[in-house]
C-alpha cells in the first residue's frame, strides 16, 4: 500500500519493494528507540529487524510500514510494524495483531505521522480479522488511538543469584539443565498448555513459532532467548525456562518463562534451578549478574518461594499490556461461551433478565440471560437506567481479569453497581491472572 502525505511525505508497506526502505528500517530502529544505548544494543535492534523482515513465522512486508522523506533521498523518517499472533482468553482463541518498533525521527515529530501510521496498522490487522490489537509502550501515549492498559507486563519479581550459597563438595544435584533441541518442542508445547489452563489470558504458538522462537532468531538480537530443560536425576525433562540473552552492560538475566509440568513441581526444582540459571550465565557470559527477574504471570509457587528467600523481592506494582478492542459486541460474543460456563455454580447461577453496561458517553451494552444462557449481547443508548458505567475504557480491566468493579471505584467512585451488577460482573469476569510474554 502507498499513501501520500502533507510536505511531501509518503507512507507506504515494505511490500512496495524500495530497497532504500529495507536498508532504512533497521537505523531508524537503532538510532530512535536506542538514541542513548551501547552500539550493541542499537545492533541488537537492527538484528531484531532484519528479523522480522526476513524468516518471522508471522509477519510480512504487507505487515511493516514505513514513512519516507523523497526530498531526502526517500530517507524513512518514521515507521511501525505488525507482529500477528494468537492467543487464548481461557480457552477461547483469539487473533491478536501487536504493533511494535514505533519510531520517528525528532525533527519530524509533531505532523501526526505515527497517527498515520497505526491508522494503516489497524486497517492490516482489521484485514487480517484481528479480534484484538496489543501494544507496549510509553505511558498514556497509545490512549490516543483507543488502547487502554488492561493486562499485567514487565518485571516481576527479583531473586538473587549472589546470595546463592556454593553446594557442598558432594553435593548431587536432583535437577539440572540443558539446552533445548528441536525434539523438546511438543513436551514443551504440553508444559505450556498445562500451565495455560490456570491463566485468563495466554498465548497460543504453533510448532512453527516454537522453533523461530527457541532458534530461529538471530543471536545479537535483543529479543533472542534461549530455552533451557529442567531435567530429572534421570535425564527425564520436567519443565523449561525461556531466559534472555545478555547483551552489554546488562547486570540481570530477565526470566519470561518457568514451567514445570506433571512430571515434578515447583517445590521441589526451585532451589537447583536457581543454581542451574547461575551457573548457565557463569559459562555462557562468563559473569553472573546479582538478579534474575521474573516476568509477569508465572505460578503463584515462585512468588513464595522467592518472597522467603534471602533477599528476593516480588513487585506489587507492574507496568501493563495496551489493550485495544475496536468491536466490543463481536469479541464479547466470541467469547459467550466462557462467560457462560463461568454462570455455572456463580450467584447468578440460572439467571433470567439483563445487565447494562453503561461508558458515560450515552453508549453502552446489554446482557440479555434466559435460565443462565446469555441470549442477546447488542448495543443500547441513552444516560441513564445503567447497572454500572465505566470511563474511559475501563471496562476492559475487568473483562480482561485485571481489577475488579469496586477495585476501580476505590480511585473512581463513578464506577458504582447496582447489586444485581455486582453480582453479574463477578460471575460474568472474575479477577485472574494472564500469563503473556507476547510474540515479538
Amino acid at each position: 500500500m502507498q499513501k501520500q502525505l502533507a510536505d511531501g511525505l509518503i507512507l507506504r508497506s515494505l511490500s512496495e519493494g524500495h530497497a532504500s526502505d529495507r536498508e532504512g528500517l533497521p537505523e531508524i530502529y537503532a538510532d530512535v528507540n536506542c538514541e542513548n544505548d551501547p552500539d550493541l544494543i542499537k545492533e541488537g535492534a537492527r538484528s531484531w529487524t532484519r528479523d522480522l523482515m526476513d524468516g518471522h513465522p508471522t509477519v510480512t512486508l504487507d505487515d511493516i510500514f514505513v514513512i519516507v522523506d523523497p526530498a531526502q533521498d526517500n530517507r524513512v523518517v518514521s515507521a511501525t510494524l505488525l507482529i500477528p499472533q494468537t492467543w487464548r482468553y481461557e480457552d477461547i482463541e483469539i487473533s491478536v495483531g501487536r504493533p511494535e518498533l514505533v519510531a520517528t525521527y525528532p525533527e519530524y515529530r509533531g505532523r501526526g505521522l505515527v497517527r498515520a501510521l497505526f491508522e494503516a496498522v489497524h486497517e492490516r490487522s482489521a484485514a487480517l480479522g484481528h479480534q484484538v490489537q496489543v501494544i507496549t509502550g510509553i505511558p498514556y501515549f497509545y490512549r490516543q488511538f483507543g488502547y487502554t492498559m488492561a493486562v499485567d507486563l514487565g518485571e516481576h519479581a527479583y531473586y538473587p543469584l549472589a546470595k546463592i550459597k556454593p553446594p557442598k563438595p558432594d553435593y548431587q544435584p536432583a535437577f539440572t539443565l540443558r539446552p533445548a533441541t528441536g525434539d523438546d518442542i511438543p513436551n514443551m508445547m504440553r508444559w505450556h498448555s498445562e500451565m495455560a489452563r490456570n491463566r485468563l489470558l495466554t498465548e497460543v504458538k504453533s510448532p512453527e513459532v516454537w522453533r523461530y522462537e527457541a532458534f530461529g532468531r538471530s543471536r545479537s538480537s535483543f529479543t533472542c532467548v534461549e530455552y533451557q530443560i529442567i531435567v530429572d536425576a534421570q535425564g527425564q525433562g520436567v519443565g523449561y525456562l525461556e531466559l534472555f540473552v545478555l547483551l552489554e552492560g546488562d547486570d540481570e538475566i530477565r526470566c519470561s518463562g518457568y514451567v514445570v509440568g506433571a512430571e515434578s513441581s515447583y517445590l521441589e526444582t526451585f532451589e537447583d534451578t536457581m543454581r542451574g540459571i547461575k551457573d548457565w550465565a557463569q559459562t555462557t557470559f562468563n559473569m553472573a549478574p546479582p538478579f534474575v527477574i521474573f516476568g509477569c504471570g508465572l505460578h503463584e509457587a515462585i512468588d513464595m518461594l522467592i518472597e522467603y528467600s534471602e533477599s528476593g523481592h516480588v513487585l506489587k506494582r507492574e507496568y501493563m499490556w495496551y489493550i485495544r478492542v475496536p468491536q466490543m459486541i463481536p469479541f464479547l460474543k466470541h467469547i459467550q461461551p466462557v462467560l457462560e460456563q463461568r454462570l455455572e455454580g456463580s450467584g447468578a447461577q440460572g439467571y433470567t433478565g439483563e445487565l447494562k453496561i453503561g461508558f458515560y458517553d450515552l453508549t453502552g451494552i446489554r446482557f440479555a440471560f434466559e435460565r443462565g444462557k446469555i441470549t442477546g449481547i447488542e448495543p443500547i443508548s441513552g444516560k441513564d437506567g445503567y447497572d454500572i458505567s465505566f470511563p474511559w475504557h475501563l471496562f476492559w480491566n475487568v473483562v480482561f481479569g485485571q481489577h475488579r468493579p469496586d477495585e476501580i471505584r476505590e480511585v473512581l467512585p463513578d464506577v458504582w453497581a447496582t447489586g444485581k451488577g455486582a453480582v453479574l460482573l463477578e460471575a460474568l469476569f472474575p479477577k485472574r491472572k494472564s500469563w503473556l510474554k507476547g510474540l515479538t
